[in-house]
């Protein structure tokens, strides 16, 4: 029987390597921006597009998409080990990782989106609730945060506390800058540089949340299982 073993990677390495792909990333939107809004080059030959942050099917989007599926495949890791040791909270691990791989999918597919218009011409929302999914979505994370007391209590202080911190990070930007965007956008429009700006910080935010995650996940297996290493066996 062959098998191939996968080491999994140090905590450090992994969140320094991510933190350089964001800088590029974000750099790079903002470049496109003053091309398009101070320098009178709005297209670059695709490039504005292709690296703007708030644009969909972009280099930043497909970065986000990935990170949030490589938290959530960590978090699978963890669940698989959680569950041979038949620990209480292994469907919760479970759980998580499925609702990051959902994030992941949502971030190419754009589903949250879908109630702003309808909410929109129901309610009259307009200033911070011109993306009105941040109602809904406000009231997940509330959902979520008590669903995840007792695990989150009950994780090690050093992993509960990067936890909420990376909760924390995202959240601002997804929900909190979100709402500040949608208060630009609906006294301004969405194509103008301060726009741009607020929407960067925006996906910022939400890039760190996830390496933060990240880190906050492998640093949790180096210290509960040391050297976890994944192994794909085929007769």
């Amino acid at each position: 029987m062959a098998a191939l073993q996968i080491k999994i990677p140090r905590a450090q390495r992994v969140s320094d390597a991510l933190i350089a792909i964001i800088l590029l990333l974000i750099g790079l939107s903002l470049l496109g921006q003053c091309s398009k809004y101070l320098w009178g080059h709005p297209m670059l030959k695709g490039f504005v597009p292709m690296f703007y942050v708030d644009y969909e099917a972009t280099a930043p989007t497909w970065y986000s998409s990935a990170a949030l599926g490589l938290a959530g495949a960590i978090l699978a890791i963890i669940a698989i080990a959680k569950h041979k040791l038949n620990d209480r909270f292994r469907w919760h691990w479970t759980t998580l990782s499925l609702l990051l791989f959902g994030l992941s999918a949502d971030e190419i597919a754009m589903l949250h989106e879908l109630p702003i218009d309808p909410m929109r011409e129901m309610f009259q929302f307009g200033g911070a609730l011109h993306y009105a999914w941040v109602i809904p979505g406000a009231a997940f994370v509330v959902l979520v945060g008590l669903v995840y007391l007792r695990f989150m209590f009950n994780l090690p202080s050093r992993t509960r506390n990067l936890l909420i911190f990376s909760a924390v990070v995202f959240v601002s930007g997804a929900i909190g800058v979100e709402m500040l965007s949608g208060i630009q956008a609906d006294q301004f429009g969405e194509e103008n540089l301060d726009y741009a700006l607020i929407v960067t910080i925006e996906e910022m935010l939400e890039m760190l949340g996830v390496v933060i995650l990240v880190r906050a996940l492998l640093d949790y297996i180096e210290r509960e299982f040391g050297d976890l290493r994944v192994e794909f066996a085929r007769n």
